[in-house]
């Protein structure tokens, strides 16, 4: 009963990456997006293991500008895309996305990052 009740308090916690996580590159002086708290924005999450999300849907990265389009048809939605990327994705993903959002007709294009704490560690 008790694994029963945490299950449930699991699944109730905030998500702000609409159910899909990456783990985000930090960055010193990140730029507010509040774009990206939107409902009806459009975001992309790059997975390690290269599996691409549009919004919570699994799809193949070729067939990504066919969804964008068809996203762009409805006048309300922002032009603009939201890109989260595992900071240990392949580029050659990255670029294979990209290339799909820009040949969506989509220029405006935006990387979700964290803001890094403290001091930056010497190497």
């Amino acid at each position: 009963m008790l694994l029963f009740v945490v299950l449930i308090a699991e699944g109730m916690t905030y998500n702000p990456h609409h159910g899909v996580s990456a783990d985000l590159p930090k960055v010193m002086h990140p730029v507010p997006m509040p774009g990206a708290l939107r409902e009806d924005m459009m975001q992309v999450c790059i997975m390690r293991d290269g599996k691409v999300y549009f919004g919570v849907e699994r799809i193949d990265a070729f067939a990504l500008q066919a969804k964008v389009e068809d996203r762009l048809r409805d006048r309300g939605v922002e032009r603009k895309v939201y890109i989260i990327v595992d900071q240990r994705a392949r580029w050659g993903t990255v670029k294979q996305v990209l290339d799909a959002v820009r040949s969506a007709g989509v220029i405006r294009v935006a990387f979700l990052v964290d803001q890094r704490r403290g001091p930056i560690p010497m190497r």
